[in-house]
């Protein structure tokens, strides 16, 4: 196996100035400087000085020292949430177990003296090795994560071009039943499906003929109980790895908390608390885009007189909450300019649409040279549309 060429810091902790001069030699001879940062201290408090310092990967620690002895040592390291990999070392003794005591205080390893040359060697190469293949599992991580995302955000791009009444529906969802997730104490991973859901709840209507069954579907008012799109989302998307708990999601958005919805009549709790999230910040959205002339009151009264019938009573109160802060964040000063007028530094007070739909940069955005090039190459193509809002 190939270890990766990234430089780890090695900290050495031994009061044997014959032992530090010798490891590090063994180390620096194998593996070279490039590879292998190495750092000694003479005792345990030194040693936990240089740690907090140096903040290295790999900590080999003698368990005799005066003062700290290694146990102490490595008990404190780990208390510390210092994250490096740590071995201890011991003289072979019959009456003592200290490769049990060892992994007790939380080390890695345990390695008897005198230490031999191949054993070190072995052990650090080892560890190299497992860095690499975490390395490795991280950045695949990352380019699947990436990947995923710019699926997440085709198909949303895909129901905007779809939704030119509506547009930017989904994103505003999706602020509303992070917020609310996030205040129910839903768990980072759930917040993230509840999230990708609300951006592709409307997926279904993709898929549905582009005439009055269209719209009737987007007002949940009037078709909650007839239109089958959730389902038709839920469809779409299971089958494709990553999206098995947004599907669900998604299939129970309409659900009723008093069990009239569909599909599955589920009652209260048993319907997923992202579901019963994302239905209630749909409609509210849907509420407010049907009917432009209405305050956030009305809003949310249309809400509150469906709570304990169709919505979760406690995700309502939580998404007054959400409007109410909106409502009061509304009163900072905006001006609009043209997309010739976008500069650097500028902060984008609404999302910014192209004339076909597509969502270019959201609302909040702060502009820097690189998106001002790509808007004004992107607007050759396909104009962005009407004046953007900008904060002053």
């Amino acid at each position: 196996m190939t270890v990766a060429k990234t430089k780890k810091r090695l900290l050495f902790v031994d009061d044997d100035p014959a032992m530090v001069k010798v490891v590090g030699k063994i180390l620096n001879s194998t593996f070279g400087p490039e590879l292998i940062e190495f750092h000694d201290a003479m005792s345990g408090e030194k040693g936990l000085r240089k740690a907090d310092k140096l903040q290295p990967d790999i900590v080999i620690c003698d368990i005799h020292l005066p003062g700290m002895n290694g146990f102490e040592f490595c008990q404190t390291v780990r208390q510390s949430g210092l994250s490096a990999t740590v071995i201890l070392m011991s003289a072979y003794d019959e009456d003592e177990d200290y490769a049990i005591q060892a992994k007790e205080m939380g080390a890695d390893a345990f390695l008897t003296k005198p230490v031999k040359k191949g054993e070190l060697l072995f052990v650090v190469n080892f560890i190299l090795q497992i860095e690499h293949l975490h390395q490795t599992v991280h950045t695949k991580n990352q380019e699947l994560t990436e990947r995923f995302d710019s699926t997440v955000g085709l198909l949303g791009n895909i129901i905007e071009l779809n939704q030119s009444q509506r547009r930017g529906h989904s994103e505003r969802v999706s602020r509303i039943s992070v917020f609310v997730g996030q205040k129910m104490n839903m768990s980072p991973d759930s917040v993230e499906n509840l999230r990708i859901a609300a951006r592709l709840h409307e997926l279904g209507i993709v898929s549905l003929p582009r005439d009055e069954t269209v719209e009737e579907a987007l007002d949940e008012g009037s078709s909650r109980q007839v239109t089958s799109h959730p389902m038709v989302a839920e469809m779409l998307l299971k089958g494709f790895a990553g999206f098995e708990s947004v599907s669900e999601l998604i299939r129970h958005m309409h659900e009723n908390v008093d069990g009239s919805g569909k599909p599955d009549g589920l009652i209260g709790n048993r319907i997923p608390l992202g579901s019963r999230i994302l239905s209630a910040a749909s409609f509210y959205d849907h509420y407010m885009v049907s009917h432009p002339d209405s305050s956030i009151l009305e809003a949310l009264k249309s809400v509150e007189q469906c709570g304990g019938t169709w919505f979760d009573e406690n995700v309502v109160s939580l998404l007054s909450d959400y409007a109410l802060s909106q409502d009061q964040m509304g009163d900072e000063k905006t001006v609009s300019c043209s997309v010739f007028g976008l500069k650097e530094g500028m902060v984008l007070a609404s999302d910014i649409y192209s004339e076909s739909g597509i969502n270019l940069l959201r609302k909040g955005t702060v502009l820097n040279r690189d998106m001002v090039n790509n808007i004004l190459r992107f607007n050759i193509l396909d104009p962005v549309e009407g004046q953007i809002q900008v904060r002053e």
